[in-house]
């Protein structure tokens, strides 16, 4: 009988210690800024990082006030980011963890900067803005970063190009290069409504495969042939065997034989060409 009744006061003093714990007071918000902090910086640079490569660092928080922090939540700023809290209940001298997981999106290039909101139990106010931020390297450098179409007429066919670059020290393969477009036509003429999405179908990229050596470019033509008068919107994926980049291309669609609103109004041109023979005389 003793040995039981030594395991039941055990079990007494187990329960009422993790009662106590539980209940212990927590740190106001407004005292807990100067007391709950961070252990050096909240803001950390990852450097130079693959694009298809996550990467993790270690935010640490003390405890220095007089009673029990609680840690709410942890909210990253977008779905690439992952924050995990190694303990929300932190006593007086302890610590917590915040370890921060960051997988570059895909196709993403040049600088990121993301953050992390550490809110405290009982106050909607952030409490830490954690920073973070990153170089994403990638395989390719596209010049320019988009494609504007110009001009661009029901029935005629109009090209963008852009330049891809090899930014690695081997040979690099351009594997694939699929393009998808949709055209958002303006039916309001014919009764219908303002606009109706409508994949557009006549298009063509050269070349449509290729191999760059290191620092080489190359020229890729985007050629499509509008059906509908609107906006044009699309999107070339250049695909690598590990990576991929992407190159927007979009454009307003006249519609056949109406006059093109990027050209210069007939006034402009009559007055530029008058003060050239001004100038030439």
């Amino acid at each position: 009988m003793k040995p039981s009744n030594g395991i039941f006061l055990i079990a007494v003093f187990a329960a009422l210690t993790l009662s106590a714990f539980a209940q212990a007071p927590t740190t106001p918000a407004p005292e807990a800024n100067k007391c709950f902090e961070v252990v050096g910086t909240a803001d950390y640079y990852f450097g130079s990082i693959d694009g298809d490569t996550p990467v993790n660092h270690t935010f640490i928080f003390k405890n220095n006030c007089k009673d029990v922090i609680e840690i709410d939540q942890a909210r990253a700023s977008c779905g690439c980011t992952a924050a995990v809290i190694s303990e929300k209940v932190i006593p007086p001298g302890g610590e917590a963890k915040v370890e921060v997981k960051f997988t570059p999106v895909k196709g993403s290039r040049g600088k990121v900067q993301k953050t992390v909101s550490v809110y405290l139990k009982g106050n909607a106010e952030v409490h830490t803005m954690l920073r973070f931020s990153a170089d994403v390297k990638s395989e390719l450098d596209i010049q320019p970063q988009y494609i504007q179409l110009l001009g661009a007429e029901v029935g005629t066919s109009i090209s963008g190009k852009a330049s891809v670059k090899n930014m690695t020290t081997e040979d690099l393969e351009i594997i694939e290069l699929p393009f998808t477009a949709t055209s958002y036509a303006d039916t309001s003429k014919a009764g219908g409504q303002s606009t109706v999405s409508i994949p557009l179908n006549k298009a063509k990229v050269s070349p449509s495969a290729f191999t760059l050596k290191p620092g080489e470019s190359k020229e890729v033509t985007v050629t499509v042939t509008p059906e509908y008068k609107g906006q044009l919107n699309g999107q070339l994926r250049i695909k690598t065997k590990k990576s991929e980049a992407f190159l927007q291309v979009f454009g307003i669609v006249r519609g056949k034989g109406e006059a093109d609103p990027s050209a210069p109004a007939p006034d402009q041109t009559i007055e530029s060409h008058t003060i050239q023979k001004v100038q030439g005389k």
